[in-house]
């Protein structure tokens, strides 16, 4: 049930989609107030066997699945962003990440041979009024190499390569790479935290917000 609540909000993002979200609960929970049991109607019977006496016992109803948000993907100059947005609703436990790979076009300068004339060159491109940037830390042939910007398209990559040599950066190149970015995962948000998180997604119109079950979304995890 929470699950179809999630959607009804996400689809809506207004207040409209959020009293449907809201009032399908309260359905949820006048659902449950008819499973209670009377007791002035309540009978009371001769046991006849331990097997029929527990099978005389009314079951619990099944919970419900809990359900999740599922917010991506970031590319790594973007994540930090909407981990601190997200940080401000004290999530705890309930907020997780996961990573995917994404094969696309990035703008870099070529790997430095340590880690301090990397930290040096950042602070030198820095200057130039560019500080959209990190140094690479993964250890493959790109380790110590200074990103400037990962995108879907070669031709997004060739345009902001020509922004940044405007800016007086002219060793950067233009080359395919696959980028990790991130997923965030909120487990079992609520009505408020979820119409918070939707309030967020105009400030990061590439990143998808989404319902899902929560064991799919932690399988995912996993893998």
């Amino acid at each position: 049930m929470r699950l179809l609540f999630l959607i009804l909000l996400l689809a809506n993002v207004a207040a409209f989609g959020y009293i449907r979200f809201a009032e399908s609960r309260a359905g949820a929970d006048a659902q449950n107030a008819l499973l209670q049991i009377s007791p002035e109607k309540m009978k009371l019977l001769k046991p006849r066997g331990k097997d029929k006496a527990a099978a005389a016992l009314p079951s619990s109803p099944p919970q419900p699945a809990l359900a999740c948000l599922e917010w991506g993907s970031f590319a790594a100059e973007d994540a930090p962003r909407a981990a601190a947005a997200l940080a401000t609703f004290d999530l705890a436990d309930k907020l997780s990440q996961r990573e995917v790979s994404d094969a696309g076009w990035w703008v870099y300068l070529p790997p430095l041979k340590t880690k301090v004339e990397a930290d040096r060159k950042a602070g030198e491109v820095k200057a130039l009024g560019i500080g959209d940037l990190y140094v690479v830390q993964e250890n493959n042939q790109w380790r110590f190499a200074l990103a400037l910007g990962t995108f879907k398209t070669e031709e997004a990559a060739n345009d902001h390569l020509a922004q940044l040599r405007q800016k007086g950066l002219r060793s950067a190149a233009v080359g395919p790479r696959g980028a990790i970015s991130r997923i965030f995962v909120i487990r079992d948000p609520g009505d408020a935290i979820a119409a918070k998180i939707a309030g967020l997604t105009a400030d990061f119109p590439n990143a998808q917000l989404k319902a899902t079950a929560c064991a799919d979304a932690l399988a995912a995890k996993s893998q």
